[in-house]
């Protein structure tokens, strides 16, 4: 099994209606057991928890709070419902480079003792400009082609482009080296938009994690950037606009 790994490839989305509208582009995500992250920063001297190209802190995941974000993780499981007291727990998602971090989604995902796939995941999904947090507790359901697989109601805004009428397919694929994950929205049981990640985990070596601090500088300034340039190309389309439900309201 890969506890500690750097994992590199693609994210995508496409949109199915009412018009077609898609992209792809390249990152990379950390992949790493929340009770063993001192290890991983030990790997090169530009990652540490402070002033390092490559930064982890406990306050930028779950909640603000500065405490350990293992047991941060296991509390917000136990709050939505999930028996994380036992086994290990996996953290994908970004850490803050070069000062910066904007985490669409980090999927925290639980592996019983002796187990090499997760029973169980945590989504904890940002949005943008609204800078709110959800979390999203999953059952995952082993299929007959080896994917994981959860359903439920969408419940959080996130995109003024999509509804919130919509019902959440996950897809997750784990086979070390290689991860591939699918987010697919459907309407009416049809599909609108579809979102993935695939991913090939590699070994945190020196030379790969110096490399990945060039290549992409600083991701998290890069994928705001992306998620509004996308925005505009959907404007220019005619794409509705769906004002956050919270605001609408407040209005009525």
């Amino acid at each position: 099994m890969i506890w500690q790994a750097v994992a590199t490839g693609r994210v995508w989305h496409q949109r199915h209606a009412p018009f077609r509208h898609g992209f792809s582009y390249p990152l990379w995500l950390i992949w790493c057991d929340l009770d063993d992250i001192a290890s991983l920063l030990q790997q090169h001297r530009w990652w540490g928890r402070r002033w390092r190209p490559v930064v982890f802190r406990d306050s930028d995941f779950v909640d603000s709070r500065p405490s350990s974000l293992a047991d941060k993780v296991r509390g917000k499981a136990s709050e939505q419902g999930l028996d994380w007291s036992g086994g290990r727990v996996v953290m994908l998602g970004q850490w803050r480079t070069f000062g910066t971090l904007f985490n669409p989604l980090v999927l925290y995902l639980h592996f019983a003792d002796g187990e090499d796939a997760p029973d169980s995941m945590l989504a904890e999904v940002r949005n943008t400009p609204w800078n709110q947090r959800h979390f999203y507790a999953l059952q995952l359901r082993a299929q007959t082609d080896g994917n994981m697989t959860a359903s439920h109601a969408k419940t959080f805004h996130v995109s003024p482009f999509l509804p919130m009428d919509l019902d959440y397919h996950w897809r997750l694929h784990v086979a070390f080296p290689e991860l591939r994950l699918v987010l697919e929205d459907r309407k009416a049981n049809q599909p609108v938009f579809t979102a993935g990640m695939s991913l090939t985990l590699q070994a945190p070596q020196p030379q790969t994690l110096c490399q990945l601090v060039f290549r992409f500088g600083a991701q998290g300034l890069a994928t705001l950037r992306r998620i509004y340039w996308q925005a505009f190309r959907l404007w220019r389309k005619g794409a509705k606009f769906h004002g956050h439900p919270d605001k609408q309201a407040q209005d009525q």
